[in-house]
C-alpha cells in the first residue's frame, strides 16, 4: 500500500502504450481526421505519440520522487501548487523540445503554435493527473496507516484485558483450590466450608472491580492472611506470616503482595514437616517481605519473576520494586507508595 502502483516495472512498460494511443486518437479526433485510423492506424504519428507518452510518464514519476522529498514551503497547500506549476512547466518545456526536434528534423518544417497547444495540453493533464494520483496516495495512506494503528491499538487493548482478566483468575490456583475442596469435602465437611471461606475472600478481593489504582497496606494484609489460609489447604509448605505494623497512609498496587507470597510458594521446595516464614517489614521507603530460601530446581524466584507487578511501580514509585539476596535471606523490596507519590500532577 505504501508503494504507488505508478513505479511498478509492469505500469511503467504497459501505461504509455495505451496513453500515447488514446493521445493520437485525441489528436486524430480535435483534428476531424478520424477517417486516417483505416489508412495507417499504425503510423509514425502514433509512434510519436507512444514516445511522448514514455518520456512525459517517466520525468512525472522522477518528478514525484524529487517533490517528496522537499520540506519547503511547509504548507501543504503551497507545496502543491508550487508541485503542479513546476511539473507543468517542466512538461511544457520537454513536449514543445521534443516536437520541434521532430518537426524540423523528421517533417521539414517548425510546428505552429496550435499544435504544440494540443500537445502540451494533452501532455499537461497527464501530468497533473500523476500529482494527483500521488497526493490522493499520501491521503489513503496516512488514512489507512491510522485506522491499521487503531485497530492494532484495540487488539492490544483486548489481549491485554484478556492477560489481566487470566492474571486475575489464576487458573492454576482456582482448579487446585477445587481439587483440594473435592477431597476435603469427602474427610472434613467443616473444613471444606472453610476453605471455601478462605477461597471466596481471596477471589472477592481479586475479581471485585476496584476504582483504586492503589489500595492501603492494611486491605491488601487481609486478603494476604485469606491467600495464606487457602494455600495451607493445598499440597505446598505451611505458610505463616509475621507483620509488624504499618502506617495507615502505606499504599499498595492491588494484588502485589498476593502474588508475590503465591510465586514465593510455588518456588519453595514442597515439604510436610518445614514451613515457610515471612516476615513483613518496614525498612525506609520500601515495605520487605523477608524470608529463607529453599527454592526448588526449577525455578529460581528473582527480579524477572514478578516483572509484571514490577511494571506496575514504576508508574507510580521512583525505586524500583526487586528481590535482593543477602545471606542467609531473600528480600522483595516493595516501594511505599503514598496520595502524593501516586498523583500524576
Amino acid at each position: 500500500m505504501k508503494r504507488l502502483f505508478i513505479h511498478h516495472p509492469l505500469f511503467r512498460l504497459l501505461s504509455p502504450l495505451l496513453s500515447g494511443t488514446l493521445v493520437y486518437l485525441l489528436i486524430l479526433l480535435y483534428n476531424n481526421n478520424m477517417a486516417q485510423l483505416q489508412e495507417a492506424f499504425l503510423g509514425q504519428e502514433l509512434h510519436v505519440c507512444i514516445g511522448l507518452a514514455y518520456l512525459i510518464q517517466e520525468y512525472a514519476r522522477i518528478s514525484l520522487l524529487l517533490f517528496r522529498r522537499l520540506k519547503t514551503p511547509s504548507s501543504f497547500t503551497l507545496r502543491l501548487l508550487l508541485q503542479i506549476l513546476v511539473s507543468v512547466l517542466l512538461c511544457i518545456a520537454l513536449v514543445s523540445g521534443a516536437m520541434y526536434v521532430y518537426f524540423t528534423r523528421v517533417l521539414g518544417y517548425t510546428p505552429n503554435s496550435g499544435e504544440l497547444l494540443i500537445f502540451n495540453s494533452i501532455f499537461s493533464i497527464i501530468t497533473i493527473i500523476y500529482v494527483i494520483l500521488f497526493v490522493s496516495h499520501q491521503f489513503l495512506y496516512k488514512v489507512n496507516t491510522k485506522r491499521i494503528a487503531k485497530e492494532v491499538d484495540a487488539k492490544l487493548g483486548v489481549e491485554a484485558d484478556f492477560t489481566r482478566f487470566k492474571k486475575d483468575i489464576n487458573p492454576k490456583l482456582l482448579f487446585e483450590t477445587l481439587e483440594a475442596l473435592l477431597v476435603l469435602m469427602k474427610k472434613d465437611p467443616d473444613g471444606a466450608e472453610q476453605l471455601c471461606d478462605h477461597f471466596s475472600g481471596v477471589y472477592r478481593y481479586i475479581l471485585t472491580p476496584k476504582r483504586e489504582e492503589l489500595v492501603p497496606l492494611k486491605e491488601e494484609l487481609e486478603a494476604l492472611n485469606e491467600l495464606i489460609h487457602l494455600l495451607n489447604h493445598l499440597p505446598f509448605r505451611h505458610v505463616e506470616l509475621n507483620s509488624v505494623e504499618v502506617q495507615e497512609s502505606v499504599l499498595v498496587v492491588p494484588g502485589s503482595l498476593l502474588v508475590a507470597l503465591e510465586r514465593i510458594v510455588r518456588s519453595t521446595i514442597t515439604s510436610e514437616s518445614q514451613s515457610l516464614s515471612l516476615d513483613l517489614l518496614e525498612n525506609g521507603s520500601t515495605i520487605r517481605l523477608r524470608y529463607l530460601p529453599e527454592e526448588n530446581l526449577r525455578e529460581v524466584f528473582e527480579t524477572k519473576t514478578l516483572e509484571d507487578i514490577a511494571q506496575n511501580y514504576r508508574y507510580y514509585a521512583p525505586t524500583p520494586l526487586k528481590v535482593v539476596l543477602e545471606d542467609p535471606y531473600k528480600f522483595i523490596e516493595i516501594p511505599k507508595l503514598s496520595l502524593d507519590e501516586s498523583s500524576h500532577n
